[in-house]
């Protein structure tokens, strides 16, 4: 849609409304909404209202139960925010009465709704535009995942509250299906026909999508299986990729029914986009691909540590930073990673200390939002290490990688924790559920890392390594501090603490030796095999159902 021509009329009218009571309006349509204005009885000032197209989900015809009756009727769903940020459904009725029979009002009725539903599905059309049905694109057929267990166990509930009416107000056909047990979505995108599906929605967190994308790398047609639009309903306790597109919308940062309710009406507008998917690769020879994080330390830790708390939604991990923070415990690692030559901004392989504890030469760089899968709001890659003298003193040195400032916004990252814990300490606070042991997973195929050497082997030289004496960020932070970044990232408003221990380096692939023998590992929030691991970026691999085509969605 071409946003320059906003103001553009493509059609314009005189209604009367249902129920009757003689009111009638004046509609403009314009690429960006419903113009309406009370002509009867006339207001005292210029009344006007606008119902912008990006609030509104579907428009339908209709006609009156009485058999002579000769009005049409068009019907407009849109779910406008309201003043305290909450959206509300509104339905407005318009009687159409020009004529003084019901097929050639009939008529007029379809037009409206014709170019309606076209501007909510992106379809460009101008005033010069010969507006019929065949205009519209076919109805689309989705099948909906719900992991009935997700979250706080209500997403079947949210599902018929809010989901099934508002894609039915859209003209979404779906098939339901609810998950059974772990894998259960893996196995089914396995053996679907792909031909008679327009999409795959999860209704859960990110873990349910981690098992379709998996699932579809795992059928021999993966090359065009994996290009099957996936999308994503939040209803789990970890909604990071929900969050992220919510962000690249251009909706303020939400959570919660607020969060769900902007995803339904991004799903029902069905623009597709390219995703970016990690492959990772574990020291066993098993492969995954990731659209959301590798983690390693304090993030993974909370993430296992606390489905304790599942109980309590998203809060579960608010919970479990808390008592984290409240009992730090340290890694010794060594990451290596083959940067991104950007010539926007050069990467440097010798940032340091000044000797005020300052970061030199780079201070901070920009941050690109995203929803962690803490369900925090962040986009980084994150590596802490604390030196002996920050132990004693309390405070835990950061460093942190990320895509670049003029990137995208992404839909990946990567996080790591390190230094050093003694393996008594570390046997003893790693006890987690058993249901979160590593799932055991099937052959994946995908494209060829030939970035990556085998990890048996040393990396190339064109690689930059960070070992026990980092060289690349150095700085101290207070537990105090750290538990006030966390916050700000939860409410997106990190970014402007003014915090001088982040910073981005944007990377095409990496290797992680975890050097403590007992840890946790997670990609897009579920567990995998503890110990060496590494990964490449593949860009644009898969696609995701973004409701948004203002800005393409990647890594880097």
């Amino acid at each position: 849609m071409d946003y320059r021509q906003s103001s553009e009329t493509l059609l314009h009218g005189e209604f009367g409304v249902y129920p009757s009571k003689g009111i009638r309006y004046a509609l403009s349509l314009t690429p960006t909404g419903l113009h309406i204005q009370r002509l009867v009885p006339k207001p005292e000032d210029d009344q006007r209202t606008v119902l912008p197209i990006l609030d509104m989900v579907g428009c339908h015809t209709m006609r009156s139960r009485g058999s002579d009756e000769i009005f049409a009727y068009f019907l407009i769903y849109s779910y406008p925010l309201k003043k305290k940020r909450t959206r509300q459904r509104l339905v407005r009725t318009f009687r159409v009465d020009e004529a003084s029979d019901y097929e050639h009002n009939q008529v007029i009725a379809e037009k409206w709704a014709t170019a309606i539903k076209c501007l909510i599905q992106g379809v460009p059309i101008s005033s010069d535009t010969e507006i019929s049905p065949t205009l519209q694109p076919k109805p689309r057929r989705l099948m909906l995942l719900l992991n009935p267990c997700g979250g706080r166990g209500n997403a079947l509930q949210q599902c018929h509250t809010h989901i099934l009416p508002i894609i039915t107000e859209a003209d979404i056909s779906y098939n339901l299906i609810q998950t059974e047990r772990q894998n259960h979505a893996r196995e089914l995108v396995q053996s679907i026909n792909l031909e008679e599906w327009d999409g795959i929605v999860v209704i859960s967190g990110d873990g349910l999508l981690f098992e379709v994308v998996n699932g579809l790398m795992e059928r021999p047609d993966w090359e065009d299986a994996i290009k099957m639009p996936v999308g994503i309903l939040p209803c789990g306790s970890g909604n990071a990729l929900a969050g992220a597109i919510n962000y690249n919308a251009g909706f303020d940062q939400a959570m919660g029914s607020e969060l769900l309710l902007n995803c339904i009406l991004l799903l029902c507008r069905g623009t597709v986009m390219p995703m970016d998917l990690v492959s990772v690769t574990t020291c066993s020879g098993a492969r995954f691909f990731s659209f959301l994080s590798v983690a390693w330390g304090f993030i993974s830790d909370v993430d296992i540590e606390s489905e304790k708390y599942r109980h309590m939604g998203s809060a579960r991990f608010t919970v479990g930073t808390m008592v984290r923070v409240a009992s730090l415990r340290t890694y010794r690692g060594r990451l290596s990673y083959l940067p991104v030559l950007d010539a926007h901004r050069p990467i440097s392989r010798s940032i340091t200390l000044s000797p005020n504890g300052n970061l030199s030469p780079l201070k901070r760089s920009q941050l690109h939002r995203t929803i962690s899968d803490m369900g925090l709001c962040e986009e980084r890659n994150v590596m802490y290490k604390r030196s002996s003298a920050a132990f004693e003193t309390g405070e835990l040195p950061s460093f942190e990688t990320s895509p670049s400032p003029g990137s995208p916004t992404a839909l990946h990252t990567s996080r790591f924790t390190f230094d050093s814990i003694s393996d008594d300490q570390m046997q003893q606070d790693l006890s987690v559920p058993n249901d979160k042991e590593p799932p055991t997973h099937n052959h994946v195929n995908g494209p060829e890392d030939d970035l990556l050497p085998p990890l048996n082997q040393p990396v190339p030289k064109s690689w930059v390594t960070v070992e026990e004496d980092f060289v690349l960020v150095l700085a101290g932070i207070s537990r105090t501090a750290l538990v006030r970044l966390f916050l700000a990232m939860e409410k997106g408003t990190h970014v402007g603490i003014e915090c001088p221990y982040v910073v981005h380096v944007p990377v095409r692939a990496f290797r992680l030796e975890p050097l403590t023998r007992k840890g946790i590992l997670t990609v897009d929030g579920e567990r995998v095999e503890y110990g060496p691991i590494q990964a490449q970026i593949h860009q644009g691999l898969s696609n995701i159902i973004s409701g948004c085509d203002r800005i393409r969605m990647t890594s880097f």
